[in-house]
């Protein structure tokens, strides 16, 4: 029977795997996805709270990590690595995560979501993109993977801005990597 857990440390093993997994060869030859978990539960930004699991008879099957990013100078969330178990893919996992993800989020007080992901995706859960709503990298740049989701009515409204994610996100480094996979 599949549930959704808050992560803990009995699972992180199994959580990296899962998402080793789910983005193998996806983006490049290999991931660094679950190396990035790995370093983020370490990370400042880290929001273990906002963490969950898919379990399907105790094995993990899909995973959401959060972490504060800026938005302007407010804190903000964003979340990712989201992934799935490639096997178990296409059957609604990603979404229950993703909407216990906000669902804890609204409870915990933020104002907004802002994320990187597959433009065809997110707008189900309420995701807009970020030429509707004015948000830029710190670059300046506005691409179609950069989405908002207001958690407090007409947050974005008239409040364009620079959306930046947490530092852990650029502090990953390829040797570091490959000596991660070695082990």
């Amino acid at each position: 029977m599949l549930r959704i857990i808050k992560e803990t440390k009995e699972y992180y093993h199994q959580a990296e795997e899962c998402i080793q997994k789910a983005f193998w060869n996806v983006y490049m030859p290999g991931c660094e996805e679950h190396y990035l978990v790995y370093k983020m539960r370490s990370s400042p930004e880290y929001v273990s709270n906002l963490s969950f699991l898919a379990l399907d008879d105790g094995h993990v099957v899909g995973a959401i990590y959060g972490s504060v990013a800026k938005y302007n100078s407010d804190d903000i969330i964003t979340f990712g690595p989201l992934g799935v178990d490639p096997k178990y893919q296409r059957q609604g996992i990603g979404g229950m995560l993703i909407q216990q993800f906000i669902k804890e989020t609204k409870k915990m007080g933020y104002k907004a979501i802002v994320i990187t992901g597959v433009p065809e995706y997110y707008p189900r859960f309420g995701f807009q993109d970020c030429y509707k709503l004015g948000i830029t990298m710190e670059d300046g740049i506005q691409f179609p993977a950069l989405m908002g989701l207001e958690l407090e009515k007409g947050y974005f409204d008239n409040n364009p801005g620079v959306f930046r994610e947490a530092s852990v996100f650029f502090s990953l480094d390829r040797n570091e990597v490959e000596k991660y996979n070695s082990f």
